[in-house]
């Protein structure tokens, strides 16, 4: 029996993996476990393109940590011959990922529906 997903929650839409967190705020101690989980998308889900949602609530943890751990899904994903797009990006949460210097690792897209569209061709 699988262990279930504490921080994560995911739909499969055909090939993409629908991901968005559970809360918008996770505390710095439990970053580790958020990005086990995403890794076992991969590892026992056989996840290869994933569009993670990080609204519509803008999330509360955003942090160093996280950033690292999103540019490592991304290329893990891509070294698969996947893909990550982030979706329901706000204004301030792009503002971060800019301010950071890792806008250029990632896709953003308005919402679900276009990350789909673009990461499934």
């Amino acid at each position: 029996m699988s262990r279930p997903y504490e921080f994560i929650a995911f739909e499969r839409n055909g090939e993409v993996f629908c991901v968005r967190l559970q809360r918008p705020r996770i505390a710095d101690h439990e970053m580790e476990d958020l990005g086990a989980e995403l890794a076992r998308l991969i590892d026992d889900e056989n996840c290869r393109k994933m569009v993670l949602n990080l609204g519509p609530e803008e999330p509360e943890c955003l942090i160093s940590v996280l950033l690292a751990k999103l540019i490592n899904l991304a290329r893990r994903l891509a070294h698969l011959g996947g893909a990550l797009a982030l979706a329901q990006t706000s204004t301030h949460t792009r503002t971060i990922f800019r301010a950071a210097g890792i806008e250029k690792f990632f896709h953003f897209y308005p919402d679900q529906a276009s990350a789909l569209q673009a990461i499934a061709s």
